[in-house]
């Protein structure tokens, strides 16, 4: 039985596996994407397309920036030469098979919709914690976009700063990110920025240094403002955060002391994203079924069996 070949394209790496139509990851790995280069990407697929064109009936991919749902890539995010360009078009017109994109954020809600956190909620949020911040929708069982596809970007919400002086400095991202942890605490130890990673920070949280607890603590405080400044205007079922951070055993314990007054009004439930790595490759997948319901019925409103992944 074939299968499909699903892409979750990110700056440093680009993830690929083929995946069947249950969201089993069969076959994975990943190249590198040559520092967000997209020539690097696109000669990285077509090599992967290639390898296993004769096995596959439909590629999926995951891409970050502002995305149509005709694959029409308008801003590349972090893939600047991915900027009003067709990738959908372009690949099918190469390869002649189905291709689906969906921005990135939008695949993990849509994994988390398919065989995750989500998957009994009708109304959800995601919020991904990383190089910056990003979100996804889901409001009446479906994943909203906003009218020029833009909907859920949670990083671009001022959360500081009541001036004219306003800038990207004063969003979520800039101030709720593992860009923004790393950032402070090589500026405030006048160390390069490429010798401070977030693991180096959170163990000095760990072990009560001053510079990474104000840091640190700062950086959950942000976090906690933009959860009750989404939840006050959306009033979701739940709120599903993913991201390397959320690995972290105390994550969940840690943002929780900073959102009792969220629990006070809203009393929305905050929880860990099923999917890590794989969200990508399995939200993708996803989009690309509900894309293709020839190929299978909306896997979104068909998928019954309960979630066995361990």
């Amino acid at each position: 039985m074939k299968s499909y070949l699903s892409f979750d394209i990110g700056g440093t790496n680009v993830k690929w596996g083929l995946l069947n139509d249950k969201g089993e990851i069969l076959k994975n790995d990943f190249f590198s994407s040559g520092h967000s280069d997209g020539e690097t990407i696109l000669r990285g697929m077509r090599a992967k397309i290639n390898d296993h064109l004769s096995e596959i009936k439909g590629i999926a991919i995951s891409a970050p920036g502002f995305i149509h749902p005709s694959g029409f890539i308008e801003k590349g995010g972090a893939i600047v030469a991915f900027d009003q360009f067709h990738l959908k078009e372009a690949l099918e017109k190469e390869f002649s098979i189905p291709v689906s994109i969906e921005n990135d954020v939008n695949c993990v809600a849509l994994a988390e919709k398919w065989l995750g956190n989500g998957r009994d909620h009708t109304e959800f949020i995601c919020l991904t914690v990383g190089t910056g911040i990003g979100g996804a929708l889901f409001i009446n069982n479906d994943l909203y976009r906003g009218h020029a596809f833009r909907g859920g970007e949670f990083g671009y919400m001022i959360t500081r700063g009541l001036n004219s002086t306003l800038s990207l400095g004063d969003t979520l991202s800039a101030q709720a990110s593992m860009t923004f942890v790393r950032e402070k605490y090589a500026a405030l130890h006048s160390i390069p920025l490429k010798e401070v990673t977030g693991e180096r920070v959170f163990q000095g949280y760990d072990s009560k240094e001053p510079v990474a607890v104000q840091i640190v603590e700062s950086f959950y405080q942000t976090l906690a403002i933009g959860i009750y400044n989404i939840t006050s205007v959306l009033n979701p079922e739940k709120v599903l955060i993913g991201g390397g951070i959320t690995s972290r055993p105390t994550f969940m314990k840690e943002l929780r002391s900073h959102l009792t007054y969220v629990d006070r009004v809203f009393n929305v439930e905050i929880d860990r994203c099923y999917f890590k790595n794989d969200a990508g490759l399995v939200g993708a997948l996803a989009f690309h079924l509900s894309k293709y319901p020839s190929v299978r019925n909306y896997v979104l409103e068909t998928e019954t069996e309960p979630n066995t992944r361990s």
